[in-house]
């Protein structure tokens, strides 16, 4: 296992290292790989860092506690993904493209011709914000995957994660994070295709008898609601199926858009995602679903599936486990530290210093925050706060209703103004850390009420100051 597992990270280092060599060294290499990655990268890529560690550790924990109801999270995850890839996705890279846009805040920056970068200032500081929360809950999973596979101290195994994730990231930038995580992506689907269909039709005698067995456990975990009722029912059931329409807006996936090549590649690659996500969902729900069968009294059901595979499986066998788990870590980890390093040191420091940064300059103050973003997420990971689904959920529902719909209404319409999309943002990230400290969050995922809020902020604020300008490309301005 261990042999297996070594392989595996040292394969992924290798690839994020030699990955230097297949960029320019500028800023926009860097940061966006020189923007001529095909559709299996930008697919895979897109998925890898979008699922995470919550589908191994969060999901399938989440899973094993609230039974078949979890499965409400495909249909609104396969809805959001129609969004992102079929909506969002190729009009954003033939924008990004023509106004030169480096990243989501540069995006909504050039597009509302923000000469004082208000936008972009406002944009990164809540994407660090929220990246750090997010990065904090892959490195508790990561913890947690050592402690239960290698019996690996869990603040020591997390600290190395953060470290390795880094390591590699530092060298080649975004062309390492989307070549590891088209690596990683892969051995993800080929263990959430292979283990469930193995375990329930191979050990649990077929889907029939796995299904009694659950119901003779506990019948709840067999009900479609978790057995919840009246207005606890609808928060279960709103706080899973919306949980999807967070797509749109989350900054690591639609980088991916900036970065594609052209617009093939979103053709093609929008089919290989909406197959990466029913396997992703589907597969990671079975996996608590099975662990319940197994263990069905697991005092941190989040050690689920690594306890299954170190149990079950042969050491070879479990070692790829291991690395599919890590690969889930480590794609998103990687991903979003590239993004919130980009956020601080390309948007939010050269709009706040207002002078030019060479670009041998921009690397050295890049891989700096990279290191210090690193040491802050790991952190806040030690205090073992929440979850690890908690943390991404949080963080999810932040982005999402602080980006989503000032995106897509940038995208598709020209009544947005600059101070629309500023007060849109603010109300987003706010209503989200509110909504969450009140008792309200048991009946409706925070992401909701932000989302009607930042949409609603948007359209009426923009109302009332439209007699500014919206760039439609380079030096081309509408009302």
């Amino acid at each position: 296992m261990l042999t297996v597992f070594a392989i595996y990270l040292a394969a992924v280092f290798i690839i994020g290292v030699m990955s230097e060599r297949y960029i320019s060294k500028s800023e926009e290499g860097f940061f966006l790989g020189d923007r001529n990655f095909g559709p299996w990268a930008t697919a895979i890529s897109a998925g890898a860092t979008d699922t995470s560690g919550w589908i191994f550790i969060g999901a399938a924990g989440y899973s094993y506690v609230a039974g078949i109801s979890t499965m409400w999270m495909l249909p609104g995850f396969i809805i959001g993904y129609l969004i992102n890839w079929f909506v969002v996705a190729p009009k954003l890279r033939r924008e990004g493209t023509k106004l030169g846009a480096l990243s989501l805040p540069d995006y909504f920056s050039k597009k509302l011709n923000d000469k004082k970068s208000i936008i972009k200032i406002i944009s990164s500081i809540v994407i660090i914000i929220f990246f750090v929360a997010s990065m904090a809950s892959q490195l508790t999973a990561a913890g947690k995957a050592l402690d239960a596979t290698l019996s690996f101290n869990y603040e020591l195994g997390l600290v190395l994660s953060a470290a390795f994730v880094i390591g590699y990231s530092i060298f080649g930038g975004y062309r390492s994070v989307v070549f590891t995580d088209f690596t990683q992506g892969i051995i993800m689907l080929a263990v959430l295709i292979i283990f469930p269909v193995y375990m329930i039709f191979f050990e649990l005698g077929g889907a029939g008898t796995f299904f009694n067995t659950l119901h003779s456990i506990d019948p709840i975990l067999t009900t479609s609601l978790g057995g919840a009722t009246g207005a606890g029912a609808f928060g279960v059931f709103a706080g899973l199926f919306f949980f999807g329409f967070g797509e749109p807006g989350q900054p690591h996936i639609v980088q991916r858009f900036l970065t594609a090549k052209d617009d093939k590649t979103i053709r093609q690659g929008s089919y290989i995602a909406m197959f990466w996500v029913v396997v992703v969902m589907t597969g990671s729900n079975l996996l608590g679903l099975i662990g319940r069968v197994i263990y069905p009294t697991l005092k941190d059901p989040e050690y689920v599936f690594p306890m299954l595979s170190i149990d079950l499986l042969h050491p070879i066998l479990t070692g790829i486990v291991l690395a599919a788990i890590f690969s889930s870590i480590q794609s998103t980890f990687s991903s979003q530290i590239m993004v919130a390093t980009q956020s601080f040191a390309s948007d939010f420091l050269k709009a706040v210093v207002k002078k030019p940064f060479t670009d041998k300059q921009t690397m050295t103050i890049s891989r700096v925050t990279m290191v210090v973003l690193g040491i802050v997420s790991t952190i806040i990971a030690l205090m073992n706060i929440q979850t690890v689904f908690l943390l991404v959920l949080y963080a999810w529902a932040g982005l999402s209703a602080s980006f989503g719909p000032l995106l897509i209404m940038l995208l598709y319409t020209n009544l947005v103004t600059r101070q629309g999309a500023i007060w849109g943002i603010i109300v987003g990230t706010l209503v989200t850390v509110i909504w969450i400290n009140t008792p309200w969050v048991a009946y409706l995922y925070e992401l909701i009420p932000a989302t009607i809020a930042s949409t609603f902020t948007i359209f009426i604020v923009s109302k009332y100051t439209r007699t500014e300008k919206v760039s439609s490309g380079p030096n081309v301005s509408i009302k």
